[in-house]
Parts: structure tokens; sequence; C-alpha cells
């Protein structure tokens, strides 16, 4: 897996006890993890910011559904020697985060599914703006990946341009990576069956101003675990770790 990008700090991962995995969403990369990456290597742990095939500094062929990428992921960590681990997902990478879980068994430790429901269905505008590669598709995700606050430039913390950045990493995807990721995530139809076998400790981090995958979107997913954790952030939008980063680190704190 020569061609695999993933990020562990500048000396690279150190170990291979319980490294936390991150996983972008769609048309990502591992940069949108980069505060609690960075905070958990403080604190001395393995971490793995997994750049998806395809995507990001990673080479080779796109993978075509959600069971594919955690199939692919298990692989990659078998790769690595990785034995027990906790799988940290945004959005589509939540999806992976939870079949990947659910493979995994008793190897998974913690689950942590940030912006995500069950269905996670696309609109066929939206995908048939990606499927022709046109610029309304970075446009929708991007707006819609916000609360309306977001929108307007609100940030607590200075010196980040939220909008702006998201859709400037969109725009770095190749063609054809969007469309592939947002028709994974519209396909991908056993959620329910695979959260049912999830035996890993369980946190959903949700938006309550989340246009993309609001929070009762969740709640037929939220039943289907075995106890889950829930925190919902009152005034963010889907895109939870970019605008509300402080929160979301500290729930991953306490999971983690």
């Amino acid at each position: 897996m020569k061609n695999i990008y993933s990020f562990s700090g500048p000396e690279g991962l150190k170990g291979t006890k319980h490294p936390i995995v991150f996983i972008h969403g769609t048309g990502m990369d591992h940069t949108v993890w980069t505060l609690p990456i960075r905070y958990f290597l403080r604190k001395d742990r393995n971490v793995l910011g997994i750049d998806l095939p395809g995507h990001g500094r990673s080479k080779g062929k796109l993978l075509e559904s959600i069971p594919d990428m955690a199939k692919w992921l298990l692989g990659y960590l078998d790769h690595l020697k990785v034995n027990e681990f906790s799988v940290v997902g945004h959005s589509m990478g939540s999806l992976i985060a939870l079949e990947t879980a659910s493979l995994a068994e008793k190897r998974a430790v913690n689950l942590v599914m940030v912006g995500t429901a069950f269905p996670m269905a696309v609109s066929d505008v939206l995908l048939d703006y990606a499927k022709n590669n046109k610029p309304e598709a970075i446009d929708i995700l991007t707006y819609m990946g916000y609360s309306n606050q977001a929108r307007l430039g609100r940030n607590t913390n200075p010196g980040m341009w939220m909008t702006g950045s998201t859709k400037k990493l969109l725009e770095k995807s190749s063609k054809g990576v969007i469309y592939q990721d947002l028709k994974a995530c519209s396909e991908y139809d056993s959620g329910l069956e695979s959260a049912a076998k999830v035996s890993a400790t369980t946190l959903l981090i949700l938006g309550k101003k989340d246009f993309l995958t609001p929070p009762f979107k969740a709640k037929d997913l939220i039943k289907s675990f075995k106890d889950p954790l829930v925190k919902e952030i009152k005034h963010s939008g889907h895109t939870l770790m970019v605008e509300s980063p402080n929160k979301v680190l500290d729930y991953l704190i306490e999971i983690l």
C-alpha cells in the first residue's frame, strides 16, 4: 500500500498500540481533522489521519461503496499490524467508520460518528451536478455544509474562513471523486444492521443546524446501537469539526 498517505505526525507512526483512525468525508482529506490529530499526538497517542484511495495525497482507484471502503480500511490496518483501534469519521467517513466497526467486531474499541444520518440520502440534482463535474455540486456542499450563522462568517476561532476553506478543499479533488463518494453514501443500505453488530463504545456528534444530515435522520440509527452516547451541538451545521472544533474535540477527549 505504497500509494496510500496517512498522517501520524512529523515522525510517522511510532507504534501500533490502539491508534485513533480518522476518516474524512466526501471529496476531502485528512486535513479536516487537523485539530484533534494534533491534540492526540501531543498526548502521545498513536494517530492515523488517512486519505482514502484517490483522495488527498493517496493514489489508486476510487472505491465504489461504503462496504468496499470499510474492507479496504481493515486491510490497511492489517497491513500496519494494528489490532485494537478507535475509529472516527465525518459524514461519508462516519458510514465507513460504522461499517468498519461492525466488521472488526471487538477490535474496534470506540466508534465516533460526526455529522451522520442513515440513510444518507443525496438528491438527484446534486448527484447530476457531481456526475457532470459542475461547480454547482461544490457550491451546494459548501453552502449546505454550514449553519446560517457560519455562512455569514461567525467563527469563534479567529483566522479561519470556514466556507472558503471547505470550497477550496473540495475543488482540489480530482474529477469523479465527489460523484463517486456521494453515490456511495446514497447507495449504502445496511447501516441499521451494521449498527446492531457494533460492540464498540459509540458516540454520535450531531449538529442541530445540520442541513445535509439533520439530527432527526439519525434517530433510527441511534436506536440500532447498544446504548450509544449522543451529543448535539446547538449552533453547528454539518461540518462540525470546522464550525465547532473546540466542542467536537471536547467530546472526542471524553470518549477516546
